[in-house]
């Protein structure tokens, strides 16, 4: 057939083309086919097009190209096709191509895409994207990618994403990350995050990030965590925080801590608490306070814990308190201790009450005295 009479046969007869026939209709015959002629192959068709006669398509040709059709390119053509090819597809066309044939694109037809192709990307597909066409997005092409989308990423996907691309993320799209897609980010990616996309992880995924990427939140990024977020922390998380990060979190944060969280607190970190935040703890989360953290409280931290604070204090807490932190307790604070606390001071602490502080002492923790409290009471007493 010459090129004009291939360019005259109809739309319908074309469909009577064998395989056979498409393979030998030549680059020049394929060429000169119109767009009806184009759109009226079926996938069978498509599939016999040597690489040579899919060349000869025009852009708008390959846009032609039924949805249903397209399926039948094999994974060898889709990588020939040009890169104004690749950007000639509708997004219809798109969205129905194979997991194969996704796979199958080069890096240069992957830059080739508009924002409007990207995002058409469905989550199976962009999951069948090479690493290096991940690594190979624009900002834009990654920003166009849909909410949806995102979640087909893998975590070898999301660690070839890069900083800039990860940066180029939406606070929608990174709220739909997952825990293992979290989990996946380099410190450099992670770094690249606003504080409102901090804000915008979803605090079932915020359990993804390991103990190396919390340290390396900035604290800006820290003190942008949700107090929905912070009550999710796990104890490693909350472990490996630094003093720095721990000095930016607001009493809002401080006082989303669980009792298991301020436990899990590092020593350093409890001794830094400003005495705002020390006052913002609940009462329920001071119990969560060790021995050793009780102990590396200073004066002035104990002193700005309220009396519900101190009434929630248990025996092993009073304990580890020092003197000169029980000397500064006000005499609502004395009066607050419970009576199974009160077991925990000992007869010096008792010794070194003010008299308005033995004063403050109630008939019912007098009661609740083991003997030797009692006779150091009384000598306190004197004393003052």
């Amino acid at each position: 057939l010459s090129t004009t009479q291939a360019a005259a046969l109809s739309a319908k007869s074309i469909t009577g083309l064998t395989t056979a026939q498409v393979g030998v209709l030549g680059s020049a015959n394929v060429a000169a086919l119109s767009t009806a002629q184009v759109g009226a192959l079926n996938s069978t068709q498509i599939g016999a097009l040597s690489s040579a006669e899919l060349a000869g398509l025009s852009t708008a040709d390959v846009a032609a190209i039924n949805t249903a059709a397209l399926g039948g390119l094999s994974e060898a053509n889709v990588a020939a096709l040009s890169s104004d090819q690749a950007a000639a597809l509708t997004t219809a066309q798109v969205a129905t191509l194979k997991t194969t044939q996704i796979h199958a694109l080069t890096s240069t037809q992957v830059g080739a895409l508009s924002t409007s192709q990207v995002g058409a990307f469905s989550s199976t597909q962009v999951g069948a994207l090479t690493t290096d066409n991940v690594a190979g997005l624009s900002t834009t092409q990654a920003a166009a990618l849909s909410s949806k989308s995102i979640t087909g990423l893998t975590t070898a996907q999301v660690g070839a994403l890069g900083s800039a691309n990860v940066a180029a993320l939406s606070t929608a799209q990174v709220g739909a990350l997952n825990s293992a897609q979290v989990g996946a980010l380099s410190s450099a990616e992670l770094a690249g995050l606003s504080t409102a996309d901090i804000a915008a992880i979803n605090t079932a995924a915020l359990g993804g990030l390991s103990e190396t990427n919390v340290a390396t939140l900035s604290s800006d990024q820290a003190a942008a965590l949700t107090t929905a977020q912070v009550a999710t922390l796990k104890t490693t998380q909350i472990h490996a925080l630094t003093s720095t990060q721990v000095g930016a979190l607001s009493t809002s944060q401080v006082g989303a801590f669980s009792a298991t969280q301020v436990g899990a607190l590092t020593t350093d970190n409890v001794a830094g608490l400003s005495t705002t935040q020390i006052g913002a703890l609940s009462t329920k989360s001071v119990t969560g306070l060790s021995t050793a953290q009780v102990g590396a409280l200073s004066s002035t931290q104990v002193e700005a814990l309220s009396s519900t604070q101190t009434a929630a204090l248990t025996s092993s807490q009073i304990g580890a308190l020092s003197t000169a932190d029980i000397a500064v307790f006000s005499t609502d604070d004395i009066a607050a201790i419970t009576t199974t606390a009160l077991a925990g001071l000992s007869t010096t602490d008792i010794g070194s009450l003010s008299s308005g502080q033995l004063q403050a002492i109630t008939t019912t923790q007098l009661q609740a005295m083991n003997t030797d409290q009692v006779a150091a009471v009384i000598a306190a007493y004197h004393a003052a």
